[in-house]
């Protein structure tokens, strides 16, 4: 599916279109994808790695996917995750293209209201245009009347994300109680299902793989954002990933880096990116901003910290950046149903819970029939004696699950 809209639409508008007419679920999480435009070639072992988590990151959390949607560069890299993905007949992933009217190739044969067209995604090498990704499952395409120009979907891409950052998730539920009898009933059904969110909305993360000294700027926005949106880097796969993975690595506390490295950095952006010394000063400043946050930034590094793989990296990430409380974490690795995320990030040793916290989370895993969650909840002190009183079975029992 595909929409044509004007670069200035307002982003509720937007969602609305995404969730009424198009039918999509609210993500519980989402993950931008930003790199090069430009092909690039990706080492085959970090292509398979990074092709695989982002899809088991996206499928095992109910996340959606935003890429440029344009048929180059990194997006070709999703379109080939995507595409094989879909060979193995699994479960769609929402992946949304938002790209610029101005440059989509054979844009002619998208003219239309309500229609379905037919759509050639073979590329003509002397055109200036580019064609959409044919993996994408939905096209969002911002036209302010410019032609062969990139621009139109920077500042509306952004807007829709921040707007559903907004949007809660809906991973808990609330009973409503009669006050007719002596007694408190738990009343559930469709039309008296209460749901809730976390209080934190639908978490968003940045993946940057490779990318033109843009990406770098891309970067320092999403971190200075309120608030600010983690990064995930992916180190190896070149240019403005490679640099950003250094700057990480090298740098101090309060983006400070020592005069040796200082000047081989420079050096690096400038043969990266045939920069003068001058713009290279320039784009060393916004990096070094960036490393004012760098808490913020992840970056995966292939084969190292125990072979993690880069969905773990991602979700991970979100739990860094979120700044949440423990509970809150706990409900987000719940939404996603990600129970190694639990054991290794949330409970860990001194982990301090508040009083009934942990027997929110056995009601809400009970009601969403996670199992492993219900064992890792027991394994960390809940009392299934003390938890299951003659209220909290009456609840249980009236319950609708998730399917």
């Amino acid at each position: 599916m595909y929409v044509r809209v004007s670069f200035d639409t307002k982003p509720d508008l937007l969602l609305h279109l995404m969730t009424k007419e198009w039918q999509l679920e609210l993500p519980k999480l989402l993950i931008s994808v930003h790199g090069g435009l430009q092909n690039f070639e990706l080492q085959p072992k970090l292509k398979q790695v990074f092709g695989k988590g982002l899809i088991k990151a996206a499928m095992t959390t109910g996340a959606w996917i935003f890429t440029g949607g344009v048929n180059t560069g990194v997006i070709r890299h999703v379109g080939d995750a995507l595409k094989d993905h879909a060979s193995k007949s699994r479960g769609k992933i929402c992946t949304i293209g938002i790209a610029p009217w101005g440059i989509v190739e054979n844009q002619e044969d998208l003219i239309g209201r309500d229609v379905v067209r037919p759509y050639q995604t073979m590329s003509n090498p002397m055109s200036k245009l580019t064609v959409l990704n044919s993996m994408h499952s939905h096209f969002i395409l911002a036209d302010n009347g410019t032609t062969g120009k990139y621009g139109a979907e920077v500042k509306l891409r952004r807007q829709l994300e921040k707007h559903i950052s907004l949007q809660k998730i809906n991973t808990r539920c609330l009973p409503f109680f009669s006050l007719d009898s002596r007694l408190f009933y738990s009343f559930w059904g469709s039309c008296q299902l209460d749901q809730i969110g976390i209080g934190q909305g639908v978490p968003v993360v940045a993946l940057i793989v490779e990318g033109g000294p843009n990406v770098i700027s891309i970067v320092l926005e999403y971190l200075r954002d309120t608030p600010p949106v983690p990064v995930v880097v992916c180190d190896g796969s070149g240019r403005a990933s490679d640099i950003l993975a250094f700057g990480h690595k090298y740098s101090e506390e309060g983006g400070l880096i020592n005069e040796s490295l200082r000047d081989q950095l420079l050096v690096t952006i400038q043969k990266t990116f045939t920069y003068t010394r001058t713009q290279a000063q320039h784009l060393f400043i916004i990096l070094m901003e960036c490393m004012k946050k760098k808490e913020l930034i992840t970056v995966f590094r292939m084969g190292s910290e125990g072979h993690q793989d880069i969905d773990l990296a991602i979700l991970t990430a979100l739990l860094k950046g979120a700044n949440a409380s423990a509970p809150d974490q706990l409900s987000l690795a719940l939404a996603w149903n990600r129970v190694d995320i639990a054991r290794s990030q949330i409970f860990i040793y001194g982990q301090q819970w508040p009083v009934g916290s942990l027997e929110q989370a056995m009601l809400d895993a009970l009601v969403l029939d996670r199992v492993d969650f219900v064992k890792l909840l027991i394994e960390n002190g809940v009392s299934m004696h003390r938890f299951l009183t003659i209220s909290r079975l009456e609840e249980l029992y009236n319950t609708v699950g998730p399917s």
